[in-house]
């Protein structure tokens, strides 16, 4: 084996810990990183944060047990403009936006591979559970991890093949299990360090949304609740707060369970529903198409379509529009809550073909 230089994304958690450790053990030179995305305005009554001091402390630990360098990239300007900024831009306006899409490709790995390339290393490692495979043709693709419970393929549509070609998944052949039992084989201190949750931050006691509102100090664009036939049922707080399908947190009482059907970012009306089939779609919009591949899509095409993290992904039709960064997508059979802002992202079979931003506008 040829031994190469490599850094490798340190987050503090156990999945980027043992990423390093397996291709630090057969030989090769790893540096760990971490980026620092927690914005300084952030004070210490967040109750979660992406890259936290704690987690900076935690990924310096297990680097000194390796015996490997720990350096730190400020990311966090980046984080708050590209990331951060944008999501609430989308919750302002009654979209449920999807940030770590948006950071993987602007963030995270546009910042890992320039370092990398700085200083000469041959590629980045991280803990994402997927695969990566090189085709006959010489391009690269995504795979789904083997731990279907963990498979991270959704959040990595984005990136395209001149990042592909720089990382390695060294988790993405083995469970989740598998990996605590190689920490604790280690004996890293993060070994039974909990999940980070989907949110990059939380002020104590308030939504994701919510804390993003805080953050950039806006008023929320309060308005009605009305019902299907555009019947005023109460007032809202803010449509930042509301996504569709959501029932818990309504705070309205209709004698029957209810549940958020649609959101008007320009009369700020969301409209509910006691009917949860009204919730149910087949055929929406997707906005922003990257095609992992490089080749741009102009014909129809069948494949499945995942348009939600933890929802399963279904047969249909992707038909490209003009140029092909827009598409109409019509699924085989409806599926519930479609949201605008979320990503539907495409494979065939295991296989990570792209995907964009879901819309309900062409």
């Amino acid at each position: 084996m040829k031994k190469q230089k490599f850094i490798a994304a340190m987050s503090g958690g156990v999945d980027s810990t043992v990423a390093a450790a397996l291709y630090h053990k057969i030989g090769h030179e790893v540096i760990g990183v971490t980026l620092r995305m927690k914005p300084q305005i952030l004070d210490d009554k967040v109750s979660q944060s992406c890259c936290s001091t704690d987690d900076e402390i935690q990924a310096k630990m297990a680097a000194d047990k390796l015996g490997i360098e720990h350096r730190i990239i400020e990311s966090r300007e980046d984080f708050y403009e590209k990331v951060l900024r944008k999501s609430w831009n989308e919750y302002r306006v009654g979209r449920t936006p999807n940030p770590c899409t948006v950071c993987n490709y602007l963030v995270k790995f546009a910042q890992l591979i320039e370092y990398a390339k700085e200083i000469g290393a041959d590629g980045v490692i991280t803990g994402h559970y997927a695969k990566i495979v090189k085709n006959d043709d010489g391009l690269y693709a995504i795979e789904r991890g083997d731990d279907s419970n963990k498979d991270q393929t959704y959040f990595l549509y984005n990136l395209r093949q001149e990042q592909i070609a720089m990382v390695r998944f060294p988790v993405g052949d083995i469970s989740k299990n598998e990996v605590r039992e190689i920490a604790r084989d280690f004996e890293f201190a993060n070994s039974e360090k909990k999940d980070s949750q989907d949110a990059c931050f939380l002020y104590e006691g308030h939504s994701f949304p919510e804390s993003l509102r805080l953050l950039f100090r806006q008023n929320p664009a309060k308005g009605s609740f009305v019902d299907e036939n555009g019947k005023v049922l109460g007032r809202h707080e803010g449509i930042h707060n509301y996504t569709i399908g959501q029932r818990k947190g309504l705070k309205i009482a209709l004698g029957k369970p209810a549940y958020v059907k649609e959101i008007d970012g320009k009369s700020r009306a969301v409209t509910l529903t006691t009917d949860s089939d009204q919730l149910l779609k087949k055929s929406f919009f997707v906005h922003n198409i990257n095609y992992q591949s490089g080749i741009v899509r102009t014909k129809p095409f069948e494949c499945l379509i995942q348009v939600r993290y933890r929802s399963k992904a279904v047969a249909g039709k992707v038909v490209p529009i003009g140029d092909g960064a827009i598409a109409n997508v019509v699924l085989d059979a409806p599926v519930r809550a479609i949201t605008a802002g979320q990503s539907a992202v495409f494979y065939d079979g295991n296989t990570l073909l792209g995907g964009g931003v879901i819309s309900f506008d062409s």
